[in-house]
């Protein structure tokens, strides 16, 4: 009987900890609308979770808007190849990836290529 209360307890305390990571993980992105932005980069976060950018890109009507675009953590995009002097604020690029849902100026990253025309790969679509 008391391994009994030690299995429930634990497991409980484990489903506690681990629901909201599973809820926290699940992004705010389309996974079947994908879009390619070009634009100058305004912030750089080379850091974990998931690094980030904000990209200033001009929309149709010739309004500047601000995108926030996130790739993987830190260390898949090292094995890649990619620094955190590989994106730099001032860089024009194009960043193709995921949109946003609910119209979220936000993208996934999938690709990036850089004003030189040099690709980097951060995944590959689903």
């Amino acid at each position: 009987m008391r391994n009994l209360k030690l299995y429930v307890s634990l497991s409980t305390l484990l489903v506690l900890f681990l629901l909201p990571g599973l809820s926290l993980s699940q992004h705010s992105f389309a996974s079947n609308q994908t879009a390619t932005l070009q634009g100058t980069v305004k912030r750089v976060w080379f850091k974990n979770p998931h690094v980030r950018y904000l990209l200033v890109v001009t929309n149709n009507n010739g309004v500047e808007e601000v995108w926030d675009a996130r790739g993987s953590n830190v260390d898949w995009l090292t094995q890649k190849g990619w620094s955190e002097n590989t994106i730099r604020i001032g860089d024009t690029v194009s960043m193709y990836g995921y949109l946003g849902k609910d119209g979220a100026k936000a993208l996934s990253l999938l690709t990036v290529t850089l004003s030189d025309g040099t690709l980097l790969v951060d995944r590959v679509p689903d």
